[in-house]
């Protein structure tokens, strides 16, 4: 008959139990020894990611790279504990596989504990053959159960080998927490906290910031300065072309004081590269040992420039240098409001080196820069004077007032713009201060001499100008030592005037000059600008002019004298129009010669002499045409010579004739005799007749080696100088006739004062016999 099976006895149950037990918590041990182990790796790799770059002069990981080795601890230890714990710890350890694992450690079982713990599960039914081997087969394992050790079912190698490396990571994290508590905690803190803190450097360095060369005004480097700027928020900016030294100073009371800095750059052009900066000497009063650079690409800089710089284990990073441009004056330009006197509009004009505005006007003066520019420096070249202008608010354009004009104004404006850089060379300009000159005055006379009579016609003409106009003119009038007078000037359109002063009508008892012979008049021409900038305008005036006032004998005589000399020049020029007749002459009779042909010519020329080579007949011929045409040409150039003179003598004619009119002595045969008989027939010697001799001539010069054509011509210049020298005979004889006619004009002159002088010694005498009857 069929029983029912009897379950596990409790001693293997609690067997298989124990060994259970001892497997989740060799299992949960492992797992927490490599979680350990993993943090501490992740401990000691993360900082020495951290830290080892800071001791060659790099920087800490930034924090998202330090986020990430935190996430991966995180998500390591996670993954560690799900696959190596909680994954293992819950997997069911049923009680055959127990058995079976002790049966394979103990073999002496001889699967009794395995048959043992499969039959108390299995739910079949048995019959009592299989009950009683069944319980012989669990006496067997309990027999045999003393001898199964739990313990020894397990290798504690792995185990205590992971749990060795985690209490090593343990005990090393605490060792350094102990002996470099601060790095621990700044390691800590930059970790799990995320911090910024930075790893204390053994160096310690800074970047003072660029010195740049500031030149002088003129742009020469005598004279120039450096300044230091400071970088601002890591960033400095120069001038676009600037040569620049970085410097850097190290703490010489760090605990480690570098040999070198380096700098490592990186260009806009893509260029990047790393230098040595150069030590300056030893630590200064303040602690600090110095370090410069200023080689490429520092030098004329056109391109921005980022850069680091690492001293030993510090490291300054992100600093920048922005290349921009510099300011300067695009536009400048003058409103000037001119000075009423002017009569003008207000103008606006741009600044050149040619800009003039008068005396006296407004001056609005307009800058452009080519950017935005927060302060400005006026400095007048003529005082030395600086003037400084601020802007809250960077501006474009500036403006300057000046209310009045009084004296040149040369400036120099640097400008400072957003940037903070100059303008490396000041912008030069000049505005010219004009003063209102006086009026531009000429007056000169017009038929009088030096002398004239005391009634005589003064006619003045000239001219009066100035640039604003003339406000009024007069002509001053003055007896030296007696009266004076002004005459009221009108000027036309141009300028130009005209007007006649009669001292015949001063004469009268109206008058208000009074002149004799013997006194002097002088005459002064003034004009008056419109310039009331003084009070009064400016004043010209022309070159004062001084008469004599003399008899109308003194004059005759005078006047006598220049007829005289002109006569005397008439004759020098007739002597010349002979010699020039002559040389025509002469002319003629080598074109007679020329006429026989170069060989007969040569012929008559020249007679070799024994032993001499004969000379060339062209060669002699062609030599003597050349002398022939500069004999042309000197002929010409006398017959010129004696038409100018010509005309200056019928000039001084005139003048005398004119001197006559005004002086109210031209008596109708004097001026005839002038007239008709000296500045006629000598205005007929130079036009037509000269002319017609230098026409003639200028043909003579054309043909002067064609001899057939040529003759004929050159026996016309004869003619034509012929008549020219027979006309200045008639005119000759004329001018003789004139002499004896002022010949007797003055001998009867010199009896008429005979027979007054002796008419007043006759009264003279008759007083004294009255006055000796009388006594």
């Amino acid at each position: 008959m069929s029983t029912s099976r009897d379950p596990i006895p409790d001693s293997i149950l609690q067997l298989l139990d124990k060994l259970r037990g001892r497997i989740r918590r060799y299992v949960i041990f492992e797992g927490i020894a490599t979680i350990l182990i993993w943090l501490g790796i992740v401990f000691w790799g993360g900082l020495a990611l951290d830290y080892l770059p800071v001791t060659f002069g790099a920087s800490e990981m930034p924090v998202e790279a330090r986020t990430v080795v935190l996430v991966i601890a995180g998500l390591g230890s996670a993954w560690l504990l799900f696959q190596l714990i909680l994954r293992r710890v819950w997997v069911k350890l049923p009680d055959r596989s127990m058995a079976l694992l002790i049966e394979r450690r103990y073999p002496q079982f001889g699967e009794s504990l395995l048959t043992t713990v499969e039959a108390a599960e299995s739910t079949s039914e048995m019959d009592a053959y299989e009950q009683e081997m069944l319980a012989q087969t669990r006496r067997d394992a309990l027999a045999t159960l003393p001898e199964a050790n739990v313990t020894e079912l397990f290798d504690p190698t792995p185990l205590w080998r992971k749990g060795s490396l985690a209490v090593g990571a343990l005990l090393s994290i605490g060792l350094f927490a102990l002996v470099a508590l601060p790095a621990f905690q700044t390691w800590m803190s930059r970790l799990v906290m995320l911090s910024d803190t930075t790893w204390p450097r053994l160096a310690r360095i800074e970047v003072v910031g660029v010195e740049v060369l500031q030149r002088s005004d003129t742009g020469d480097e005598e004279g120039s300065t450096t300044v230091v700027l400071p970088f601002t928020d890591g960033v400095v900016k120069i001038a676009r072309g600037s040569s620049v030294r970085l410097l850097v100073a190290a703490d010489a009371n760090a605990p480690y004081t570098p040999r070198y800095c380096s700098l490592v750059y990186r260009t806009g052009d893509g260029v990047s590269d790393s230098v040595r900066m150069q030590r300056m000497g030893n630590a200064d009063d303040d602690g600090k040992v110095s370090f410069v650079y200023d080689r490429k690409p520092l030098i004329s800089m056109t391109t921005s420039l980022g850069f680091d710089v690492i001293g030993y284990d510090h490291k300054l990073s992100d600093y920048r240098i922005e290349v921009v441009d510099r300011p300067f004056i695009t536009r400048s330009e003058v409103d000037a409001v001119l000075p009423e006197y002017t009569e003008l509009l207000p103008r606006k004009e741009a600044v050149s080196g040619a800009t003039q505005l008068p005396v006296g006007s407004q001056v609005t003066l307009s800058m452009v820069s080519s950017k935005p520019i927060v302060s400005a420096t006026l400095f007048d070249l003529g005082t030395k004077e600086t003037k400084e202008l601020t802007f809250d608010t960077p501006i474009t354009e500036i403006q300057e007032t000046f209310a009045s004009l009084s004296r040149d104004l040369p400036l120099e404006v640097s400008l400072t713009d957003i940037d903070g850089v100059s303008n490396e060379i000041p912008y030069r300009l000049k505005i010219t201060a004009v003063p209102d000159s006086p009026p531009a005055v000429e007056m000169r006379p017009i038929g009088i001499g030096s002398a004239i009579t005391k009634d005589a016609q003064i006619r003045l003409e000239g001219r009066i100008q100035d640039d604003f106009g003339v406000a009024r003119s007069w002509i001053e009038v003055q007896v030296i030592g007696g009266a004076k007078m002004e005459i009221p000037v009108t000027t036309d359109i141009d300028g130009l005037f005209s007007t006649l002063i009669d001292l015949k009508d001063q004469q009268t008892p109206d008058g208000i000059l009074r002149v004799e012979p013997d006194d002097k008049v002088t005459i002064s021409l003034f004009a008056q600008d419109k310039c009331d900038l003084d009070g009064e305008g400016n004043i010209g005036t022309a070159d004062r002019l001084q008469l004599d006032v003399v008899t109308p004998d003194k004059l005759l005589s005078l006047l006598e004298g220049r007829e005289l000399d002109l006569r005397r020049r008439f004759e020098q020029i007739r002597e010349e129009t002979i010699r020039l007749r002559e040389e025509y002459a002469r002319i003629q009779i080598d074109a007679k010669r020329f006429a026989q042909g170069a060989e007969k010519f040569a012929a008559a020329e020249t007679t070799p002499r024994e032993g001499e080579t004969a000379t060339d007949p062209q060669e002699l011929f062609r030599k003597a045409l050349d002398l022939q045409r500069l004999r042309i040409q000197r002929a010409q150039q006398a017959s010129k010579k004696a038409d100018g003179e010509l005309v200056g003598i019928r000039v001084g004619f005139e003048e005398i004739r004119v001197e006559l009119t005004s002086n109210r002595m031209d008596t109708t045969a004097r001026k005839e005799r002038l007239e008709k008989m000296i500045i006629e027939p000598i205005q007929k010697l130079s036009d037509p007749m000269h002319a017609q001799l230098q026409s003639t001539t200028q043909e003579l010069e054309a043909l002067y080696d064609q001899p057939e054509p040529f003759l004929p011509v050159v026996e016309v210049a004869i003619q034509k100088t012929d008549a020219i020298i027979l006309e200045m005979e008639r005119i000759l004889e004329k001018m003789f006739d004139l002499e004896n006619f002022n010949e007797l004009m003055e001998k009867m002159r010199q009896l008429i004062d005979a027979q007054t002088e002796l008419r007043e010694e006759t009264e003279d005498l008759r007083k004294k016999q009255i006055l000796d009857l009388l006594k």
